[in-house]
């Protein structure tokens, strides 16, 4: 006896090339207050006056609707920065830290620089505009927007950048379910053969019965 066997197989429709999301690379800005032991990112340029014990970070990054900007590789420290700055009347020391990110970001034909950190001695009154320009030189375009920190990147001011659309949780499910085991099949056409025997032994046992 031969017994029909269905097996349901679940698909997920999903694209099969991996998709881009268009986001930019840029210098992000990121600041931390006097005391503050995280980055918060900047709400504007490099405008605001500055109090001794501040910390100014800088990180070339790479952000869109899906990927966040990335903070400086390092937290702000005033302690560790300035530790070996004395205060100086009519200035503020401020701590500086600049990420030049990582190498999967960078400008074609360019490598990121160094790691820079270090404690800036400025005026008080100071901004983050001359904190930075203090310790390297500085790339801006008409609006003000930092394009270069240090010669980095050479021309490029806030470019365009294809980057990966996050994953969803379905996404990681398979496209279509594993094919079903030999041996199991055969298993289970056993069991089923042998249910469908004993069935019909029942049934025919309670006619007989009937009859009587």
């Amino acid at each position: 006896m031969t017994l029909p066997l269905f097996i349901v197989v679940s698909t997920l429709t999903l694209p099969t090339a991996a998709q881009a999301d268009q986001g930019y690379r840029y210098w992000g800005y990121f600041q931390a207050a006097p005391g503050a032991t995280t980055w918060t990112a900047a709400m504007t340029g490099p405008s605001t006056k500055l109090q001794d014990g501040a910390v100014e970070g800088w990180s070339f990054t790479a952000s869109s609707n899906d990927i966040p900007a990335t903070t400086p590789m390092m937290d702000p420290s005033f302690a560790e920065l300035c530790a070996n700055t004395s205060q100086v009347a009519g200035k503020i020391r401020v701590g500086l830290v600049v990420d030049f990110g990582p190498g999967e970001i960078a400008p074609a034909g360019e490598t990121p620089k160094e790691f820079f950190s270090d404690c800036i001695v400025v005026p008080e009154g100071a901004i983050g505009h001359d904190v930075l320009k203090a310790a390297l030189p500085i790339r801006a375009d008409k609006s003000g927007l930092i394009c270069g920190i240090g010669g980095y990147p050479a021309t490029e001011c806030g470019a365009p950048i294809e980057l990966p659309v996050a994953k969803s949780d379905a996404s990681q499910a398979p496209l279509i379910a594993p094919a079903p085991n030999t041996s199991s099949n055969n298993s289970q056409k056993t069991i089923a053969i042998g249910a469908l025997a004993l069935f019909a032994i029942v049934l025919t046992v309670v006619a007989m019965r009937r009859k009587r």
